[in-house]
Parts: structure tokens; sequence; C-alpha cells
């Protein structure tokens, strides 16, 4: 188990040039929608657009896709409405209210992200669930359970106090993705942002992952990045990236319809390993 996986992550969020946040703040209990405007973004590193006046809708509380090539744009999407940069023109919206105009503290209570590589603590099991909140260990149970996670730990000899990292306990890939979910359902936020694994070690541990999303998505806006597109034939809205820009959107139906990019991409998926191969 790498314990530095997903530290990238972290570095990135703390590396970031301080925000400016407003005054406003959004309930946490609430349910939002998420507004793109014309969002257009550039990295500093190399000058070339990320993002170009992309645009789209989320409704509240529904399950959204984002699919694409790799550098296409879906992650620079995600990490913006999580404000790790500002915008070079646009806007985006949660529940009306523009990102920028809402307190920094309460924009990251909002949403909670479960990435592909994890942040592990050298620490309890209890903790890394935890994450510093406070919560009882009732309350980190209820999560864990409700993530398919909690039977394993409580095999463990020493229970939720078990030790992972070097001296510890190590963890699958499809483990540490459970305490991620598990750490996301403890939060529940109002917005999830799921980066799909690109592959788990076995089809146990995928369904054991696929009803721990069930439990951690209901009535939250959901976006999922997705790289095999049998997981997210069911969503409310496919939203296609290619080159910086949203080509299509759409359900699924609707983009299979169409002569596109998305409906090449699934025609080459149901040829090859009935669409369960990589994007």
């Amino acid at each position: 188990m790498e314990l530095g996986s997903g530290l990238e992550n972290i570095m990135e969020i703390m590396d970031m040039e301080e925000m400016k946040g407003g005054g406003k703040v959004l309930e946490k209990d609430g349910c939002y929608g998420i507004d793109f405007e014309n969002v257009s973004f550039r990295y500093k590193e190399d000058g070339n657009d990320a993002l170009r006046s992309v645009s789209f809708r989320l409704a509240p509380g529904t399950i959204n896709a984002f699919v694409g090539p790799s550098g296409a744009g879906k992650t620079t999407a995600v990490q913006l409405l999580g404000r790790y940069w500002d915008l070079n023109s646009g806007t985006i919206k949660i529940g009306g209210t523009a990102i920028s105009e809402l307190k920094t503290e309460n924009l990251m209570d909002l949403s909670a992200f479960v990435f592909q590589d994890i942040f592990l603590l050298e620490d309890t099991l209890l903790e890394n669930i935890r994450m510093g909140s406070g919560a009882s260990e009732e309350k980190v149970r209820e999560a864990a359970k409700a993530a398919q996670i909690d039977e394993f730990i409580m095999s463990l000899p020493k229970a939720y106090q078990t030790r992972i990292g070097a001296e510890g306990v190590r963890l699958s890939g499809g483990q540490q993705q459970r305490i991620s979910i598990a750490r996301a359902i403890l939060k529940d936020a109002p917005i999830v942002i799921f980066d799909e694994a690109t592959s788990y070690a076995d089809i146990e541990n995928e369904h054991k992952i696929q009803i721990a999303l069930q439990n951690l998505l209901k009535g939250k806006t959901t976006i999922m990045i997705a790289h095999r597109l049998y997981t997210i034939r069911n969503a409310d809205k496919i939203i296609v990236f290619q080159d910086g820009s949203v080509t299509e959107q759409g359900t699924h139906e609707e983009l299979v319809k169409k002569d596109g990019v998305y409906s090449r991409m699934w025609d080459a998926c149901t040829k090859s390993a009935f669409g369960k191969e990589e994007i």
C-alpha cells in the first residue's frame, strides 16, 4: 500500500495561491445545482487553454458523468469547482451563488472528493475514516457499514484500532477506496465528486464499491469522472469533454443516437470487452 498515494492532491491544495472568499454561506444540509457559465482556464506553467468557454448545468440531486480522453479537461473542471485556482473568465455557481462569493471554509464544506489515489494516515483505521472530524466511533462505524468496509475492519484483531502503514495492515486498492467512500459518507456534503478507479482487483471489490456508492450518492449532486462507460449508463446527464471543450451533453440514450464522440466511444466499448475497458 502506498501511503503517499493521493498526497499529490493534498499538496496541490496546500500550494494553491490563497483565495479570497466572499461572505456568503450555503447550508451544508441543502441540495444544490451546479452551473458552469462560459468557463475558461489556462495553466500558468504552460500557457495552454485547459478549458475553453465551457457551459453546462447539473440539476440538484442528480448523478452526472464527465467522460473524455485523458487531458480533455474533466479533472480541471472539478478542481475549478473546488476552487483550486480562480478562473480566467466565466462563472461557476453552486445553488445560484458564484463560488468566489462563498466563504472559503463553506465552499470546502459543500463538497466531498473521492479520488483514485487515496491519502492514508499512518494511524488507526478509525482515524483514517474520522480524519480529524471529531465524529464518534458509532458514527464512524455507520459510515463504514454504508461503505461496505465495516465487516473487514471488524474481522481484524484490533478492529478500528488497527494501525495501517509500514508497521500495520496493508489494504488493497478496493479497500482503500471504500475507506475514502466512508470518509465522504461521514462528511455528508451535498456535492460529491467521485473519480472512478480505472480497474478493481476482483469482482467482489467492485460489487462492494458499487453498493457503497449507492449509499454515498443518495440525494447528492454528484459528478463522476468516468473511465468505463458501462458504469455511467444510468447517469442523469453525461458531459463529454474533448480538447478543453464540452462537445456533447445529454443522457446515454440521447448521446448514442448521435453520430458524435460519445456514440463512437460507446461503439468501440461494446465491440471490445462489453464496454468494460477504460476510456
